[in-house]
């Protein structure tokens, strides 16, 4: 076989290429696109949250099942749902019940979807996401549909923290719990769509984060899930908040179980990792292996065909004779000369190889 250096232009080229598939096929399969994806490096994804809560020293887990949360010990836990794709039946949300009531701490971030406050209220909390858009004509960020939410209450979670950024939020509806951070007093909930503000939209302070008393637990919630999400982490006061929510606990679960499908790769990884028997499985089928190759390894050497040895050269050396005639009827316009050129070319070639 021929040395990558002795390769000629079409050989490299080809490598090149199937080099870069090879990348862009395991990128594709270790990565999403979902919004707010744990595996989203993007900028609306959450792949950051992730390593914010390791930088902490906190254990993360990602949670492909609500049956993860009994793993984990309750008080010393925060779990998150970022914007759930799909309801959480009555048997999920009594995993998430016990979480709570034993004394973890749930945060649930939404903005416009409709799965999260069927699941707000069966943990018993006397709240909702409006889901309608936030604007701030006057404290926002590019755009009044990015408001800074300024007003921020004194609390573990908003230490340091002088503001939160939103990204196309909405508010928080509530008749109990602890409003730790609102909007300005010039925000409104553009009840009509229109980004701007009609005779009967009034300008007020909204809440953007709550906290709520469950049991042992608590449950905090977040009006806009973007709050999380990479590019916004780099805003002031975003990455303060989230670093004073992972920091106060020993464990971080993200809750992935109810979101839009895994990348296949990552999702083998962690079947693997959660699964003994079929760790089990691969370490015993590479020990039979190794075993196996120890007591053959000389009788599978000798199957195989050794390119040095002479005899395996003469029995696979070209015949002259057969090239030349087959050259000859696929090109009979060529010169005897020309044709034996051709084959004496080939015949170097393969010896070189």
């Amino acid at each position: 076989m021929k040395s990558p250096r002795t390769w000629d232009r079409p050989q490299m080229i080809l490598a090149v290429f199937t080099g870069i598939a090879l990348i862009a096929l395991v990128t594709a399969a270790s990565t999403s696109a979902a919004s707010f994806g744990i595996y989203n490096s993007a900028w609306d994804g959450s792949s950051k949250l992730s390593a914010e809560a390791e930088a902490t020293g906190a254990a993360v887990t990602v949670a492909r099942d609500v049956e993860e949360y009994d793993s984990v010990p309750p008080n010393e836990t925060i779990a998150f749902i970022l914007s759930p794709d799909k309801p959480y039946n009555p048997s999920t949300r009594q995993n998430l019940q016990q979480f709570v009531q034993n004394g973890g701490t749930l945060v649930i971030a939404e903005d416009f979807g409709t799965h999260s406050n069927p699941l707000v209220q069966s943990l018993g909390v006397n709240a909702r996401f409006d889901g309608h858009l936030i604007r701030d004509d006057r404290y926002n960020y590019q755009s009044p549909a990015m408001p800074v939410a300024r007003n921020v209450e004194n609390h573990s979670y908003t230490e340091n923290v002088s503001a939160l950024t939103l990204n196309h939020g909405t508010a928080i509806q509530t008749q109990n719990g602890s409003a730790i951070v609102q909007s300005s007093g010039y925000a409104y909930l553009d009840t009509t769509s229109n980004s701007k503000l009609d005779n009967n939209e009034t300008i007020a302070n909204h809440s953007v984060v709550t906290t709520h008393s469950v049991g042992q637990g608590q449950v905090v919630l977040v009006s806009d899930p973007s709050v999380f999400i990479n590019s916004m982490l780099e805003r002031s006061g975003n990455k303060e908040f989230v670093h004073n929510l992972v920091s106060t606990h020993e464990n971080v679960l993200l809750d992935t179980s109810h979101t839009k499908q895994l990348p296949p790769l990552m999702a083998a990884v962690l079947f693997i990792r959660n699964s003994a028997a079929v760790q089990i499985l691969f370490g015993g089928s590479g020990i039979f292996g190794l075993i196996v190759w120890g007591f053959h390894a000389e009788k599978i050497k000798s199957r195989l065909p050794n390119r040095a040895d002479p005899k395996h050269r003469r029995s696979h050396k070209m015949d002259a004779k057969a090239m030349s005639s087959y050259l000859q009827q696929k090109h009979p316009e060529w010169e005897q000369e020309r044709t034996e050129r051709v084959v004496t070319s080939l015949q170097n070639q393969y010896q070189e190889e």
